[in-house]
């Protein structure tokens, strides 16, 4: 495997066409084309299924992206890591977040920002919100994200902002209001956040305008230690409810009026963000705003460099061809394509310390093993390792190399495990999702005259609604999908429908509805009764569910939820109304079922993916569901118990 056929693959995905990815890439399509095949070759199972002139990830696809992002990402970082401990970087941004959070928002631009701007690196410092301006104004940091109060010394460009609670033991006597007065706890003991604190500067303003100095049981700058002492009851804290989480210990309560803490942007006063600049300062607004704990402060600042974010991916998904800062080209020119057998090769020679023991374990001959090394170091233009006293020793950059080099093995050998188990699962095998109330039927006529025909082959039936079913076609998870709904049309699927009935309401044969005979409209409302349920995750249950919100008035009482074939028992013996498929009930039953207004069809729908190219043997199993299914409401004796 090389990382180039991996940086193809996420072209591709993030394309969403192979004519543009083979335009970006700077190939031609038939090329960008045997690489995909040789994908779908070595995985037993397609990559992409081209969907409304889209090539939509299957969900074997969706997992091998997953290593592919994560392996050339791996690949981007070594890279500038390189570079740094070289001082061969060209160019570097100085980031600056809140303890805690730091880690958090890094960790979740830091990939998305080296790939558009490779040759720039970025460096983290943690400082406290009150320590930030500071460090700005000294020229320390480029960019900021931390909380607190407007400073001065900086432009400061508020985004989101988010609600601070009062955190109770559950067992303190206020616990069980909606909110809370902070004077109310003049009696309380805290555990308060250290001096340093945004949170700890509200609170001594919060407590000054109630009036008392609380007692302080614990204080720290550690979030995690203060969490742990929270819980175990030391005393009254003051979170961000960006950060809490639901237990039996702690109650989390509003102040009464509620307080918020706003979260900045900052950078040097009177500076002018350069293009990398505003792209990351829109990356961590946009990180912020994507999460539904914090509340927006819109501003036109901020709505700028959101914006521009948002316009530079659109303009890159697009396939947009506009000039770009250097640095910015996603072309694949400047992508270095690495081998992975070539970096097993290399973290060898460190791991034993020799060229010639490094050879003799992958049985290669010495001079090859020199010839691996130095067109290496020219693909990453620096030297990787140096020799003394007849041993090789990596110089600072190899150490940089082989540690990643053995970070993108093992991610490799991850993907290598999951392709193998999902060719093991696969291989051999036909998958169907199944509608629970066809199930019996299924194993009884299909699968029998499926296995006599084809003994070497495995049919997995799944039981599956029609909302998974219709997403395990999506995802190339299964083969067909045979399913029950009551919205045929999937724009997305090929379906044949097999047979039609409408869904009808059962009253108990106990309890009539007065003045109706069966067949006759249900009036509705209706005053509660008691009703059965299917099983839950069932189509036939999310139906009923939706049903009996526009049949009853208020909740009707649940005596029971049980599978079709029970529940169909019951509905002739009596015990409590049901809604069930007309033509699945004996004939005999029909005088106390009553229509539903409007009436609700009920299909039985074969399904598979419109671009699937059927096989012989997967025709057949086609053609012996809709021969065994075909007409299936009206069959006299449905074997379905």
């Amino acid at each position: 495997m090389n990382t180039r056929q991996l940086h193809y693959l996420l072209t591709i995905a993030e394309r969403g066409s192979l004519s543009q990815a083979a335009m970006a890439l700077g190939i031609s399509q038939p090329a960008l084309s045997k690489v995909l095949a040789e994908w779908d070759s070595l995985c037993a199972s397609p990559l992409f299924l081209r969907y409304h002139r889209r090539q939509i990830p299957t969900a074997l696809g969706r997992k091998v992206l997953e290593y592919a992002e994560k392996i050339v990402d791996e690949q981007n970082r070594m890279m500038l890591t390189m570079r740094s401990v070289t001082g061969r970087e060209k160019q570097n941004i100085r980031v600056c977040t809140a303890p805690n959070r730091g880690a958090i928002i890094y960790s979740k631009i830091y990939n998305r920002f080296s790939r558009r701007y490779p040759d720039i690196s970025l460096r983290l410092t943690e400082l406290y919100a009150r320590e930030q301006p500071h460090a700005i104004r000294r020229g320390q940091v480029d960019l900021a994200l931390g909380a607190g109060t407007d400073s001065e010394l900086v432009t400061d460009i508020p985004i989101v902002r988010e609600e601070l609670l009062v955190s109770l033991p559950s067992s303190h006597p206020l616990a069980g209001q909606k909110s809370i007065r902070l004077r109310d706890l003049r009696d309380t003991p805290f555990v308060l956040q250290g001096k340093r604190h945004s949170i700890r500067a509200i609170a001594d303003g919060l407590f000054a305008e109630a009036g008392f100095a609380p007692v302080v049981s614990f204080e720290s700058d550690d979030v995690i230690l203060l969490d742990s002492m929270m819980h175990q009851a030391v005393g009254a804290g003051l979170v961000s409810k960006a950060h809490v989480f639901p237990c039996d210990e702690l109650v989390y309560l509003s102040l009464d009026p509620p307080v918020y803490q706003r979260l900045h942007l900052r950078y040097p006063l009177g500076h002018t963000l350069t293009e990398p600049e505003r792209y990351l300062a829109g990356l961590l607004i946009r990180e912020r705003l994507s999460d539904p704990r914090y509340e927006p402060i819109r501003s036109p600042e901020a709505d700028a460099l959101f914006a521009m974010v948002e316009a530079a991916d659109e303009a890159y998904i697009a396939g947009s061809n506009q000039t770009r800062a250097s640095g910015a080209s996603h072309q694949d020119s400047g992508f270095i394509s690495l081998d992975t057998k070539i970096l097993e090769y290399l973290t060898a020679i460190v791991e034993e310390q020799s060229l010639s023991r490094a050879a003799d374990r992958f049985y290669l001959a010495q001079p090859a093993l020199s010839r691996h090394l130095r067109n290496m170091e020219e693909t990453v233009g620096l030297r990787l390792f140096h020799r003394e006293h007849n041993r090789l020793y990596p110089t600072n950059a190899g150490k940089v190399f082989v540690n990643n080099a053995r970070n993108i093995l093992r991610m490799e050998a991850e993907l290598d495990r999951v392709i193998k188990d999902y060719r093991r699962d696969h291989g051999g095998r036909l998958f169907v999702h199944c509608d629970s109330t066809l199930l019996s039927l299924f194993a009884e006529v299909v699968t029998p005259a499926f296995s006599s025909l084809y003994p070497d082959i495995q049919l997995t039936v799944v039981e599956s609604c029609s909302g998974t079913s219709r997403e395990a076609l999506l995802s190339s998870s299964t083969d067909f999908a045979l399913f029950m709904t009551c919205t045929p049309k999937q724009t997305e699927l090929h379906c044949e429908i097999l047979g039609l009935t409408e869904l009808v309401y059962c009253a108990d044969p106990a309890r009539p509805l007065s003045g109706l005979r069966g067949g006759d409209p249900l009036p509705s409302p209706l005053e509660p009764r008691s009703v059965m349920l299917a099983t839950a995750g069932t189509t036939l249950r999310a139906e009923q569910d939706r049903l009996y919100e526009e049949i009853f008035e208020s909740p009707p009482h649940v005596v029971c939820q049980a599978e079709f074939a029970l529940l169909r028992r019951l509905a002739v013996l009596g015990g409590a109304d049901t809604i069930l498929p007309l033509h699945l009930l004996p004939v005999s039953e029909h005088g106390h079922c009553f229509s539903l207004q409007p009436p609700q069809p009920y299909y039985l729908v074969l399904a598979y993916y419109p671009g699937k190219t059927m096989s012989p043997v997967e025709r057949q199993l086609y053609t012996l569901i809709q021969h065994t299914f075909k007409g299936f409401f009206w069959q006299p004796d449905i074997a379905l118990s």
